[in-house]
């Protein structure tokens, strides 16, 4: 008997015909995916390749910023600790000479602290490192107090979690003598983390060690931090050796402390900045006073923050009597001018502004270090975020006096 045919109903074509419907699209798709040519791994593609290629023209052009017609032997970063700004507007005003004789280069009196904290050993490492406080690329370094010992954590790459850059590495590893000279004890902080055994290997032949610092010494007084200085710019003069120091003056915060950063004529305080101004005018008289200084040496003075809110303190962050604070590049030349207007990049914030009100970037005690090293012609700190361009003073130039 002859087989008969199976007989297939409609429902059962109509699930072949869609299985087989599913089976080709997914073909489709895997083909797609595996043979049609994809960019590399990290090449823009379509709509996205102009806005990557710009992104990578701004890095390029951050990576080699402009380099100084004639750079300086040496470079003095000031930090005079608890300054305000209008403590400095006030001796100006009064004839006091130090900080008139800054002000005869480019600067500002509406310069500004790290945005979140306004207290001493933040902002002094945001000046030597170019990192502001907060976020993964900030140095995150918070106690304010003698730090603990090396194997307690007590470095900047500790509390970073990883090796933080300094001005002093590029310096150093450059072959420029470098050196501190502080007021207060805590500053151990600097040479705990920068010392032969935590400082980077040279990334700059020849090989200079690993030790950032060369010169670390300590005196509680303006007039002791003075007077060292004057020796080692001296010595590094003598010895044909270019360099960069950081130098502290902390009487002015120990002052308000005391006694309030009281700004009414004849007080403790603003006697305190008369004294730091005579300091001032006697570093400046040196260096211009010797052929081996005079016309090669240039001075960053700026302050950790300034100080009044609370009366006797400076930790209201966001108070402008804390976080406005001045910042001077004095070049010996007498070319005075608005660091802002040279430095077209940065905006200027008001009086009261903590963060400008546009979000672009005002100058910063943070700048210091990547100031310095331009002045030196020197590339910027590592992996640092302020001023990393180099680009304060972009339309400054140099002229000998």
């Amino acid at each position: 008997m002859q087989a008969q045919p199976q007989r297939v109903s409609g429902r059962a074509v109509g699930a072949v015909m869609f299985i087989a419907a599913l089976a080709v699209t997914i073909a489709w798709i895997v083909i797609r995916v595996f043979f049609t040519v994809q960019p590399a791994e990290g090449e823009p593609s379509g709509a996205t390749m102009t806005a990557s290629s710009n992104a990578v023209g701004s890095v390029a052009e951050r990576a080699a910023p402009r380099a100084i017609t004639k750079p300086f032997d040496h470079v003095i970063v000031l930090s005079i600790d608890g300054l305000r700004a209008d403590a400095v507007e006030d001796a100006v005003r009064r004839g006091r000479p130090g900080f008139a004789a800054l002000l005869e280069g480019p600067h500002t009196l509406e310069a500004r602290t790290d945005p979140d904290i306004t207290v001493t050993l933040p902002n002094h490492t945001g000046m030597v490192t170019g990192r502001l406080f907060k976020g993964p690329q900030g140095h995150n370094w918070l106690p304010n107090d003698l730090p603990p010992t090396i194997v307690e954590g007590g470095t900047l790459h500790a509390a970073h979690g990883s090796y933080v850059p300094s001005m002093w590495d590029v310096a150093h590893d450059h072959g420029l003598l470098t050196g501190m000279i502080a007021s207060k004890e805590k500053f151990i902080l600097y040479d705990n983390t920068y010392r032969e055994e935590q400082g980077a290997p040279d990334a700059v032949a020849p090989d200079h060690g690993r030790a950032k610092l060369d010169v670390v010494e300590l005196a509680f007084r303006g007039e002791g931090v003075e007077r060292k200085a004057e020796a080692a710019l001296d010595r590094a003069a003598a010895d044909g050796r270019r360099s960069l120091w950081f130098l502290h003056f902390a009487d002015t915060d120990f002052t308000g402390h005391g006694k309030t950063w009281d700004m009414t004529p004849g007080s403790d305080y603003l006697a305190c900045v008369d004294r730091m101004d005579a300091l001032v005018d006697r570093l400046v008289g040196h260096v211009g006073s010797n052929p081996s200084l005079k016309g090669r040496t240039a001075i960053i003075m700026t302050a950790d923050h300034g100080g009044g809110a609370p009366p006797l303190s400076h930790t209201v962050h966001d108070s402008p009597l804390n976080f406005r604070i001045p910042f001077v590049v004095w070049t010996g030349d007498g070319a005075a001018g608005d660091l802002y207007a040279l430095s077209p990049t940065r905006s200027r914030p008001s009086a009261s502004e903590r963060m400008t009100a546009t979000g672009g970037a005002p100058i910063r005690n943070a700048d210091a270090g990547n100031c310095a090293l331009w002045l030196l012609g020197l590339p910027s700190i590592p992996t640092s975020t302020v001023g990393a361009e180099q680009d304060l003073l972009a339309g400054w130039s140099r002229t000998d006096r």
